[in-house]
């Protein structure tokens, strides 16, 4: 597990170094996790790599077994497996080749710049009597020049497969920082905080009636009402940080996954719950914990959905989705 199997040096033909990657891709082993350390997830439960290969130069080879069913993560109604499930996967295998293969220290801070996750083939990704075995064919582009010992860039493009069938393209951009830089930068960035709110005393009640503390939308207060163009919807964030999977482990900002999904559901309550099929995000500065998001989505004329969430007039991130 773990190791380096393919020759680094060029082979030809070309069709000789695919063959050894097909090998490689067949030889990942899902028969148990990697250390949560490298994912930097609090529950060994919420590890979803399980192993890794060298394939050339910036090139990876990644196994991971995505569960049928999970405290967060549930398949769609379409059938596939849950569209933030494959989001998390593909923000762990950043993170994870950032220590393991580029000499990231454990304790850097993981800023991430961008995300974005197209689905191309569903059916493969359908979930059936058993988790999914998914490899990722790991890319990654960093930036010409000497390497910043206190300061990594790096944008991981990924090709996701199911049975030797690719599924889906993703791509990740970070920025990792040691501790003396995040913490400046996150004083530089901070606005004057208010007192906390109250989290978690209410439960939504979602269509049925049947809380679901996974919905992460709230209502707009009536005192905050606005006109808006046609079509677009708004709603207020509802930060908890005692919830057990998007707060996985303390945070002091609003996770990047919480505004993800807040996009999703966005997404779909816009077009009517449809599944998506794409997300590309883009993230502009931290949200501050005591202070309300407010999440907007509009239609384009496209079929697509424009989003984003704002706070105190500061835009947190903006994103692009298309449902099926």
């Amino acid at each position: 597990m773990l190791q380096t199997v393919l020759p680094v040096e060029t082979l030809t033909p070309v069709e000789s170094l695919e063959s050894l990657i097909r090998e490689a891709k067949e030889g990942l082993s899902f028969d148990r996790t990697i250390s949560r350390r490298f994912v930097h997830r609090a529950s060994v439960t919420e590890v979803f790599l399980t192993d890794a290969v060298v394939a050339g130069a910036d090139r990876f080879l990644v196994g991971a077994q995505l569960p049928r069913n999970h405290a967060l993560y549930r398949p769609e109604t379409t059938g596939q497996c849950d569209f933030m499930l494959l989001v998390e996967t593909v923000r762990q295998a950043g993170i994870f080749l950032s220590h393991r293969y580029h000499d990231v220290p454990l304790g850097h801070h993981f800023i991430f710049k961008a995300l974005s996750l197209r689905i191309s083939d569903p059916a493969a990704l359908r979930v059936g009597c058993g988790p999914l075995a998914v490899v990722l064919d790991v890319k990654v582009v960093t930036p010409a020049g000497g390497r910043n010992p206190r300061r990594f860039d790096a944008r991981f493009d990924m090709v996701v497969e199911v049975g030797g069938r690719e599924c889906a393209r993703a791509s990740a951009g970070v920025v990792v920082i040691d501790g003396v830089r995040y913490g400046r930068l996150r004083q530089r960035g901070r606005v004057t905080e208010t007192a906390p709110r109250e989290h978690g005393t209410s439960g939504y009640e979602a269509a049925g009636g049947d809380a679901d503390d996974r919905y992460v939308l709230r209502s707009v207060p009536a005192a905050e009402e606005r006109t808006r163009p046609a079509g677009a919807r708004e709603w207020r964030l509802h930060v908890d940080p005692t919830h057990p999977g998007y707060f996985e482990h303390p945070s002091d900002h609003v996770p990047g996954m919480l505004l993800l999904e807040a996009f999703r559901q966005a997404a779909r309550e816009t077009t009517g719950g449809a599944a998506l099929t794409s997300l590309d995000a883009d993230f502009a500065v931290f949200g501050e914990l005591a202070e309300a998001v407010a999440v907007e989505a509009a239609p384009t004329e496209d079929g697509r959905v424009r989003l984003s969430a704002t706070q105190g007039g500061r835009v947190l991130a903006t994103a692009v989705a298309r449902c099926a």
